[in-house]
């Protein structure tokens, strides 16, 4: 892997990781926020593959591990997972197909929303399923598909950029 390509994975996840918990706090709507790390951990599973997604959603919940004061591994599991699935995804990826990802990264922040209800949740006793589903699961899987239109295709053209600078380059 080239050097260009691991530094625009550090810089994204570290500004995906900014935006998510210092701008987007005050970009709530109806208080929920996109998560923005999904975005990312799908996007560059999508883009470039399991192995990718494997590492950059590792990253991301490891960063949410350590910044949110829980249990440690927790989220580095849930978005490596997240990583690898959508990397399966990578063989139907076209750079003009817009439809396919946008509905990944909105079906995705769904699946999260579940997992995080049932194991975070649903384990302790809080059993309110269809009043979170209506209040967060739904409204955050919008918010997070609209959010994603912008991000994906701005993390889609920086990776066009390196792939040719990739191809040009001998070393």
């Amino acid at each position: 892997m080239k050097i260009k390509r691991i530094l625009f994975y550090v810089i994204s996840v570290l500004v995906c990781f900014l935006l998510q918990t210092s701008v987007f706090e005050f970009l709530k709507l109806a208080d929920v926020m996109p998560n923005i790390l999904l975005i990312l951990t799908v996007t560059i599973a999508f883009i470039r593959g399991k192995k990718a997604g494997i590492v950059v959603g590792f990253v991301c919940g490891l960063m949410i591990d350590i910044f949110s004061g829980s249990v440690l591994g927790q989220y580095a599991f849930v978005y490596l997972m997240f990583g690898y699935v959508n990397g399966w995804f990578h063989a139907y990826f076209y750079e003009d197909d817009i439809l396919l990802p946008i509905g990944l990264l909105t079906a995705n922040s769904l699946v999260y929303s579940f997992v995080i209800f049932f194991f975070f949740f649903a384990l302790r006793g809080r059993l309110q399923f269809f009043s979170y589903l209506f209040k967060v699961m739904i409204p955050e899987a919008v918010y997070t598909g609209i959010t994603a239109l912008i991000i994906y295709k701005i993390l889609l053209e920086v990776d066009i950029r390196i792939r040719d600078g990739e191809k040009r380059s001998m070393f």
